[in-house]
């Protein structure tokens, strides 16, 4: 690695994180700081950043993965289900966006090519903006969340043809009908092989991988999974989200989802981050000042007569009014796919003398402020329409057998000890959600009606998924100390007084640990010790209230006169 590389990273990575930092502080989303670091550090800004090709590559891996984990949420019953929200609201936003745009670009004398092409780019919204701030509001699985990513959906799947007939916009004796024909065959094709391998092979090779209790090794094959069907998809002439988003569907409908979201997500998140940073170094801060009323115009054509027609096309699928009004605001702006038709038809010679700086420039800045469009959405309605009552969210992501659970124990480590103890307090009527990196034990505890969760309990992620924010207690089954201590640090993170029991045997020395006080560190041996006593004392006549006293004061002493043995 060359040092000029070196330092353009560092550089990178060291005001990246003083600006997301500063937006966190702030209040304000981080991708604001993502797309500012680009403007700031990019070749239009003060220069630094110069490996352009290397950060565009892994910003693609990162919408990727956005659209991988995506995917996992959208199972084939549940997009057939929303039809009518994909298709049908989705289409006529697109199409109708798509024509309101081009005939205003034709009448300000842009060539007709060009016209349908930006149509369509203003057609399109920020999948990873909206789907990211509505996720971190626990807006997606709202009403006007179901709706905005119903059709953000239809606007990615809109992007492809859109892509794959671009170069055939400066050819008018190009039929399109047929190449569109062929570009709907590739993608059903595409999906049935996936879909073939995925029924047939998927399953058991990632079972194969789980049963190697390796975590490497299951991280390494989920993100060979994503980009190999983006790859796939690539190689036929489709869009890379589109095999990565089919791939993220048919695996979701295993009980492997939540492990893989929980490991693709910090890769997912990172690259997304990179890729905010690139739309941030594509835009020329000098044309905000040379064609301000262009930007100023492009920017309120997009809020409001973007945003007004998907708020009137919602409400004719029959959504309440406040609804409408969200999802319309939280998808008035542009998007990624609408940026990369822009470029490309900048590259074809479409423009022809149309200004498309800046076109690019209104686009970016109404991406700018898309996070605070998507954060306020509420605000701004209630403010419109005087204090209108909204629902809160939930969180993002929450698997369905663990999204109602309140007051539940979450037990990690499903194997003799987890099933003795979910038992005995399913007795009691605590209901009980285990975490198990064993994937047979997995499938065998979930086929006899067990809930039990396929993942390392010490990740974060898979802990919010379990619900661990909303949990009564965590149990830590298993004897392995430096993965209690991790399940531990990330358990009190989210939730910080949440009570602990650790098993372990000839354990820890829980004063050395300086623990928590909800942390109890119950040692197996020494208690078993204890039990076996009593039971003796018991045999040998002893009154059942001094045996239990006498167990009580060794118990009470911290097991001094049982450790002096170890």
């Amino acid at each position: 690695m060359s040092d000029h590389l070196l330092l353009d990273l560092m550089t990178l990575l060291l005001g990246s994180a003083l600006l997301v930092a500063l937006c966190h502080r702030l209040g304000l989303s981080t991708i604001i700081g993502y797309l500012v670091s680009g403007l700031v550090f990019g070749p239009h800004g003060i220069g630094l950043l110069q490996q352009e090709d290397a950060l565009q590559v892994l910003a693609e891996v990162g919408v990727v993965l956005l659209m991988f984990t995506i995917g996992l949420e959208f199972s084939l019953p549940r997009l057939l289900a929303a039809r009518r929200l994909v298709l049908g609201l989705g289409g006529a936003q697109v199409l109708l966006v798509t024509v309101l745009f081009a005939a205003g670009s034709l009448f300000l004398g842009a060539d007709p090519a060009f016209s349908v092409v930006l149509g369509g780019a203003f057609a399109m919204s920020s999948t990873a903006i909206v789907l990211k701030q509505l996720g971190e509001q626990g807006e997606l699985r709202t009403q006007h969340g179901q709706v905005a990513t119903g059709i953000l959906l239809f606007q990615d799947v809109a992007a492809i043809p859109f892509l794959v007939l671009l170069p055939l916009l400066g050819e008018p004796t190009v039929g399109f009908l047929p190449i569109l024909g062929l570009t709907l065959l590739k993608a059903a094709g595409v999906f049935l092989l996936l879909a073939t391998l995925g029924r047939g092979l998927l399953p058991g090779v990632l079972h194969w991988v789980a049963d190697t209790r390796s975590l490497e090794l299951f991280m390494l094959a989920v993100l060979a999974l994503a980009l190999g069907a983006a790859g796939l998809s690539v190689a036929v002439g489709l869009s890379a989200t589109l095999g990565a988003f089919m791939a993220g569907m048919l695996l979701g409908e295993t009980h492997f989802r939540h492990q893989v979201e929980a490991d693709i997500r910090p890769f997912r998140d990172l690259m997304l981050g990179l890729f905010f940073i690139s739309v941030g170094t594509q835009l020329d801060p000098g044309v905000l000042l040379r064609e301000p009323m262009w930007i100023v115009t492009i920017v309120a054509l997009l809020v409001l007569l973007k945003g007004g027609v998907i708020m009137v096309l919602v409400r004719l699928f029959d959504y309440p009014w406040h609804e409408a009004a969200r999802a319309a605001i939280a998808l008035a702006h542009g998007g990624e796919f609408g940026l990369l038709l822009v470029s490309q038809t900048l590259l074809l010679g479409l423009p022809g003398t149309f200004p498309l700086q800046p076109i690019l420039a209104g686009l970016i800045v109404s991406m700018l402020l898309a996070p605070l469009l998507v954060r306020y959405n509420a605000h701004i309605v209630q403010r419109v329409r005087g204090g209108t009552v909204l629902v809160e969210g939930e969180p993002e992501n929450m698997p369905a057998e663990t999204r109602d659970l309140m007051d539940h124990v979450i037990v990690c480590g499903f194997g003799h000890l987890g099933l003795g103890v979910a038992a005995v307090l399913e007795e009691s009527n605590v209901p009980v959600l285990g975490i198990d990196r064993d994937a047979r034990r997995v499938r065998e505890c979930r086929a006899n009606g067990h809930e039990v969760l396929f993942g390392d309990a010490g990740n974060a992620v898979m802990l919010e998924l379990a619900g661990v924010e909303r949990a009564r207690a965590l149990a830590i089954t298993f004897h392995d100390p430096e993965d209690a201590r991790r399940i531990i640090a990330q358990a009190l993170r989210l939730h910080p007084q949440l009570p602990i029991l650790v098993h372990t045997r000839h354990g820890w020395d829980q004063a050395e640990e300086s623990l928590p006080e909800s942390v109890t560190i119950f040692d197996s041996t020494l208690e078993s010790s204890l039990m076996y006593a009593r039971a003796l004392m018991l045999m040998a006549g002893m009154d059942d209230k001094l045996s239990e006293k006498a167990v009580n004061a060794v118990r009470a002493d911290d097991y001094s006169v049982l450790r002096q043995f170890d």
